[in-house]
């Protein structure tokens, strides 16, 4: 109780994966409720791609009660020196992508 490790002995797993583990984890989507962290936005589409990234916020957890947090998001975004079709794919592209959506 309360381990964060198990005694499991994990080589199979480790054996059977087809490729190396860290490219497994670039199937992940990540998104940009960072905190207002512009380094960990840029990290995430770094590490992600431009297609893994989605708009996020952790509203309404700021001191702000909401707002803060999405402020400081699209602040960053929008000062990012990227193009304006990624720019779209983070707004609102990867996420309809990604749900299925259609707009």
């Amino acid at each position: 109780m309360g381990q964060r490790t198990s005694d499991r002995d994990l080589k199979p797993v480790l054996a059977a994966l087809k490729k190396p583990h860290l490219q497994y984890f670039k199937e992940f989507y990540a998104d940009t409720a960072s905190f207002g962290s512009r380094k960990a936005i840029e990290h995430a589409i770094e590490f992600f791609g431009e297609d893994r990234v989605v708009f996020a916020s952790d509203a309404p957890f700021d001191p702000e009660g909401g707002p803060m947090y999405i402020r400081e998001t699209l602040r960053i975004l929008d000062s990012l020196d990227i193009s304006d079709e990624l720019r779209r794919k983070l707004y609102q592209d990867n996420a309809v992508k990604l749900l299925g959506l259609k707009l």
